[in-house]
């Protein structure tokens, strides 16, 4: 019988192709190789369709980055703070699910951090929590969009480090102890007084901890403004 002219019948691929499909393929590309390794023509292979097949949903791999942004973030948009917090503790709130997003998917997390594109993806849909919370606390529009940023910031910078151990602690004993007990007495000598109180079981930096004293700091800083 002759065919031609026929469409052929869909890949089992593309029937089932969609949108989130296709980011969340993309997204275990990203987090299972890294970065680099999502291309258009990968993606298209893991999803066992033609990589135009892609094209109809996201039309480049900036959209797609676009999407896993998204797709990893948005849900920190939606969260409502919890009955009766205060907008101090909201705001903690914001800054611990948006490092926890971030530290589930640490390869996109890089992507986000070096790629301005891909930071205005992000901002659109995490940034609402923060907004939300300092205005409760009265601040003015310029103050809260410079709190937030810097915030922001912090946490990036924070989570590079947390990225770089690949630990949740960092021990500074013993080199910083040696070094310290080698130094003239006039050199640094608050440094060394403190490093030596410490001790080596002391000089364990735990990032949970951390992470928890740096927004104490900030949150007493944004009250201070406000007295």
């Amino acid at each position: 019988m002759n065919t031609a002219g026929k469409p052929g019948r869909p890949r089992a691929g593309a029937e089932r192709l969609s949108r989130d499909a296709i980011l969340t393929a993309a997204l275990r590309i990203v987090d299972d190789e890294g970065v680099e390794a999502m291309t258009m023509r990968r993606l298209a292979g893991t999803l066992g369709v033609n990589p135009m097949s892609i094209y109809h949903h996201l039309p480049n791999k900036a959209a797609v980055f676009a999407g896993l942004a998204e797709l990893v973030f948005a849900g920190l948009d939606a969260v409502q703070p919890r009955p009766g917090v205060s907008w101090q503790e909201e705001l903690r709130d914001a800054a611990r699910a948006y490092r926890a997003a971030l530290q589930a998917h640490p390869n996109l997390a890089l992507q986000v951090l070096s790629d301005p594109s891909a930071v205005s993806d992000v901002v659109v849909v995490t940034v609402e929590p923060f907004y939300r919370a300092l205005d409760r606390g009265g601040l003015a529009p310029r103050a809260i969009f410079e709190t937030v940023n810097t915030l922001i910031d912090f946490v990036h910078g924070f989570l590079l480090g947390e990225l770089t151990v690949r630990a949740a602690t960092f021990d500074l004993a013993p080199d910083l102890v040696d070094r310290v007990e080698k130094l003239p007495e006039d050199k640094a000598p608050t440094l060394s007084r403190v490093v030596l109180a410490l001790g080596r079981d002391g000089l364990h930096y735990d990032f949970d901890s951390g992470f928890e004293s740096a927004l104490t700091v900030w949150v007493s800083g944004v009250e201070s403004t406000l007295r």
